[in-house]
């Protein structure tokens, strides 16, 4: 029996609950005492993680779950490469009045 190849990029739902945590900024002994769970498991699943999706730190795997919760739509754009994002420059505030002694 032959495993679909959508379960190799699909994060079960523990992985999942240890992407959010990572991606909230928790260290792997908060991450733990959340799950009830040993550190030495957290450090497992980390790496199934990496190794699922190819990463290489934590950050990476902060970002492709934030891309994983993200709208649909919003991930349709940021997979849109038929046009270049357009750049706009930020509003610039007026530049400070210098006091003088009549004011």
């Amino acid at each position: 029996m032959s495993r679909d190849p959508q379960d190799s990029i699909t994060p079960t739902p523990r992985e999942r609950e240890l992407m959010m945590l990572i991606a909230r900024g928790m260290q792997n002994k908060n991450i733990a005492y959340e799950l009830k769970i040993s550190e030495n498991t957290v450090r497992a699943h980390i790496g199934n993680i990496m190794r699922k999706y190819r990463l290489s730190n934590r950050t990476q795997i902060a970002i492709v779950f934030t891309l994983h919760a993200a709208p649909s739509s919003l991930r349709r754009d940021l997979a849109r490469v038929d046009r270049p994002p357009t750049a706009t420059k930020p509003a610039q505030a007026p530049a400070p009045r210098a006091q003088t002694a009549t004011d």
